[in-house]
């Protein structure tokens, strides 16, 4: 049956998200989150995307639509037809695409059927596969600059800060809950990094300031939360600086921001390439003070000195510094808390993120087909 129109006379769209997750992380978070915030103003969301166990799982518990299919690499010509004949069979009205291989791929799909392609940029790529798609957004005014410095039309990219459902910030678990499950007594002090274990996202400086702070702060516990490649090299490191101790690694837990709540301040340490940094959105979500290498991207998020401490990338000293500064002022961690609460609320909301997305697609649409909205098509 026709979908029926909204308020504003508009049809609800059909949507096609292309994806190629590696892991269940930001990006794919973002996508998720965004599907879902779509999803709840009537539209039809879809994804195309390569199977990874904890994005279908999580696709599956949202009760997204998902058609999984092998999209994979840059040279595989099937994975085109394959995201043709799903965006052709679902009838989309516009192309969503998340990554670099689903840009490749889904802006080409697009092509091939006159479909316009939005594809979104997470981090300081090369523009090589997000170039063919009719626009691009871009999740910090970082990414955007690095898109124009790269000769991408400032016109074709805008600035969609991510967003998170503040609705479902009373849906985590009480602090003291937390504390209890993981064993922490009162007066601990705890700091914590959610991110992948990743060379980028800059661990091994958050273990080796724990280590310059082991004598003044002995009872310093470090969270480190998220999985990867990178978690023998690190827990090495931990063991060769005496701090093994000290540092916990939780593996991936879908709970990460129940276990923010937790922590005193939570770090995101990147030296490379980071986009926004959503576990930084969502620290201030639950009042948490933050401290963020000062790259660009993370200096969107953190106002220095008011939510958190901006520190230069790769510099261990600096990060003990504003460690042990904020350890040692718990009034202060509380007005950056406060103010990184109130900002966020303000600018990374999923609303925001949603309002901007619809308003796209529907400025796409009509640049493309010359139409306001979808019109003969059933869904």
């Amino acid at each position: 049956m026709p979908a029926q129109a909204d308020a504003a006379g508009q049809r609800p769209l059909t949507i096609l998200t292309v994806i190629a997750p590696h892991r269940y992380s930001g990006a794919e978070r973002i996508a998720v989150t965004l599907a879902e915030g779509l999803s709840d103003r009537g539209h039809r969301v879809v994804f195309a995307c390569k199977h990874q166990e904890q994005f279908v799982a999580e696709m599956t518990r949202r009760g997204l639509e998902c058609a999984s299919t092998r999209i994979s690499g840059k040279v595989s010509p099937a994975s085109l037809y394959r995201v043709a004949r799903i965006a052709r069979d679902v009838k989309a009205d516009i192309i969503h695409t998340h990554l670099s291989t689903g840009a490749w791929w889904g802006s080409f799909a697009g092509r091939l059927l006159g479909i316009p392609v939005l594809a979104h940029v997470h981090a300081l790529n090369t523009k090589t596969c997000f170039v063919y798609a009719d626009m691009l957004a871009a999740c910090s005014r970082g990414v955007k600059d690095h898109m124009v410095s790269q000769g991408v039309p400032e016109e074709r990219v805008r600035v969609i800060y991510n967003g998170i459902d503040a609705g479902r910030l009373s849906d985590l678990r009480p602090i003291p809950d937390v504390r209890a499950d993981l064993g922490l007594t009162d007066g601990e002090p705890v700091v914590g990094v959610a991110a992948h274990l990743t060379p980028k996202k800059g661990q091994r400086y958050v273990i080796e300031a724990a280590a310059l702070l082991t004598q003044k702060r002995p009872d310093l516990l470090c969270y480190l939360v998220g999985e990867g490649d990178q978690y023998e090299e690190l827990r090495s490191l931990a063991e060769s600086l005496g701090v093994s101790d000290r540092i916990r690694f939780t593996g991936y837990r879908p709970d990460a921001q129940d276990l923010m709540q937790a922590m005193d301040i939570v770090i995101l340490p990147s030296v490379a390439k980071e986009g926004l940094g959503v576990c930084l959105v969502e620290a201030g979500a639950v009042g948490k003070p933050v401290i963020g290498s000062n790259a660009p991207g993370i200096n969107e998020v953190i106002a220095d000195g008011e939510t958190g401490v901006l520190v230069q990338p790769a510099n261990a000293q600096a990060l003990a510094e504003a460690m042990d500064r904020l350890i040692g002022d718990p009034e202060l961690r509380r007005r950056m808390g406060e103010a990184g609460r109130r900002r966020v609320l303000e600018v990374f909301t999923l609303r925001h993120m949603v309002d901007q997305t619809e308003a796209l697609y529907r400025e796409m649409i009509t640049s493309k087909t010359g139409r306001n909205r979808p019109s003969g098509r059933e869904h």
